[in-house]
């Protein structure tokens, strides 16, 4: 039913994500966000993505730390516009040479915040609170951590399995999950020779092997092992000549814990790269695969009018006449449609 992968596309890169009421796509080159706006009519914006001249974000095992900070700052200007233009947010922003500056500023000021809050949650949920829980069962990290870890483990994947099912259940979730769906499928499409204007879209799956719900599987299972050999280090070189009192141990574990983070997301994104290079390996296949079942949960079959906006992102990236649409256009448009 389906056409072969075509190696030219999918060395192209297209990805994305779902945003409010739109999906994001990027390429090497660009970016788009289509959003359906309140009118139901899809608006959009197109931007060039200046290369990476960071060393690093061509190092394997680092660049995978710089492409995800590099993807949260894209992220969050993506949610704002999308927020903007399908209407949760009333005060859209306004453009004018006496505020271009402040509000520049203020946008780095609440990304940084944001990024910062996000960062903390995500540790506190998915690092600090497996790690007290594990604790209060009673198992001793010091004579058996590897019990211990693996404990801390599976209740780290519990929670993250838990979490996503709960915020399913709400309505605009729910939504978001529809079109993170829609993404998939056109990107599915799209890689399989299949062009934005023709062929049936729903012929292709809402599963992807590059979705960032498989790479923070990835990130939960490699910290597991990774966090192992942190608990026999500090209970055996740190804490080699005494016992600490049981908090000060458990806050030095999670310290270091938190230290390899950029350790831990470089891994798990090598094994995410080699798992879609080499996709029709059993031995990859299996090391994402859990990644790609929970996608069960964060993508939903669309609907049509969802399919559409994926489908106008795509035709908008591929199109070279629209090589820049800013904000800016986008408020200029309104008000010369008013």
């Amino acid at each position: 039913m389906n056409k072969k992968l075509d190696e030219n596309r999918i060395k192209e890169g297209v990805g994305g994500q779902a945003v409010i009421e739109g999906i994001m796509l990027r390429n090497r080159s660009h970016y788009v966000v289509a959003v359906r706006k309140p009118d139901k009519q899809i608006d959009f914006i197109k931007q060039s993505i200046p290369e990476n001249k960071n060393k690093l974000s061509k190092m394997p095992f680092f660049r995978g730390v710089v492409n995800f900070i590099d993807m949260m700052k894209l992220g969050y200007k993506t949610l704002v516009f999308s927020a903007n233009t399908a209407g949760i947010e009333e005060e859209n922003k306004k453009y004018n040479k006496n505020d271009n500056n402040k509000s520049e500023k203020n946008d780095n000021i609440a990304m940084t915040l944001s990024m910062l809050v996000s960062l903390a949650f995500a540790v506190g949920l998915f690092i600090a609170l497996p790690y007290f829980i594990t604790t209060l069962i009673g198992i001793n990290e010091k004579e058996h951590f590897v019990i211990f870890n693996l404990a801390r483990g599976a209740i780290k994947l519990a929670i993250f399995v838990i979490y996503l099912l709960v915020i399913s259940f709400f309505k605009d979730i729910k939504r978001v999950f529809e079109y993170h769906g829609a993404e998939h499928m056109v990107v599915n499409a799209y890689e399989h020779g299949l062009n934005p204007d023709t062929g049936n879209i729903r012929e292709y799956t809402t599963i992807h092997p590059r979705c960032g719900t498989t790479f923070m599987f990835l990130v939960l299972t490699v910290s597991i092992l990774l966090y192992m050999f942190t608990s026999y280090f500090v209970y055996t070189y740190i804490y080699a000549s005494y016992t600490p009192p049981k908090l000060i141990g458990n806050l030095t574990v999670l310290a270091i814990n938190i230290i390899l983070l950029p350790i831990v997301s470089g891994i798990s994104y090598e094994i995410l790269k080699l798992g879609f290079k080499f996709y029709n390996f059993p031995l990859m296949r299996l090391a994402i695969l859990p990644g790609l079942l929970l996608q069960k949960i964060t993508t939903r079959r669309p609907q049509d009018d969802e399919i559409e906006v994926a489908l106008f992102a795509l035709s908008k990236l591929l199109d070279n006449s629209v090589e820049n649409r800013t904000e800016e256009d986008v408020q200029n448009d309104i008000k010369k449609s008013e």
